[in-house]
């Protein structure tokens, strides 16, 4: 297609089409197989901050461990609305801070990072009960791509299953500015 035809109408609104949600979400996830690592942001009375941390997740939900007195942790149980991104990928969703990565009743997590990080990795803070796990629950992921060479956003309503996408410089959509 030329550029003149992708700037078309009818070309704008096929490329609003929805994609299908398993797609985009199988997408996500070899995403976070394929990386160990992303950034949180987190923020409380006014002051947001950001930082990297080691993560595994149980389908869309993220999961990662911090000490209980760090300032992520304080921030979080004040405002549990968070955001992660890795790539090309944005994330917000709540914040829940659990317990003891070590209870019992997070086995299931405890064997996800053993197997994302090695047996080491986990075991060695086992001694520690102060490093307590946290979950993300996502609430709406958008996803930045090159589509008919143009940029678009793949918005993904995770509650509802449902995306819709836009040219980012397509104003005219109705869930513009996502």
């Amino acid at each position: 297609m030329s550029d003149s035809e992708l700037d078309s109408e009818e070309a704008i609104i096929k490329m609003r089409e929805e994609p299908a949600f398993d797609l985009i979400k199988s997408e996500i996830l070899t995403l976070f197989a394929e990386n160990r690592g992303m950034i949180l942001a987190t923020s409380l009375n006014d002051r947001v901050t950001a930082r990297h941390i080691s993560f595994v997740n149980d389908d869309l939900d993220i999961y990662f461990t911090s000490w209980d007195h760090n300032k992520k942790i304080i921030q979080m149980k004040g405002n549990p609305n968070v955001a992660l991104s890795l790539f090309n990928v944005q994330i917000e969703g709540k914040a829940e801070v659990l317990s003891s990565v070590f209870e019992e009743k997070y086995k299931k997590i405890s064997d996800l990072f053993r197997s994302k990080f090695g047996k080491i990795w986990l075991d060695r803070f086992s001694h520690i009960r102060e490093l307590i796990l946290v979950k993300v629950t996502p609430e709406k992921i958008v996803k930045f791509e090159t589509i008919h060479k143009r940029f678009q956003l793949q918005n993904i309503d995770c509650k509802n299953e449902k995306i819709y996408q836009m040219r980012l410089e397509d104003k005219n959509h109705p869930k513009y500015p996502y």
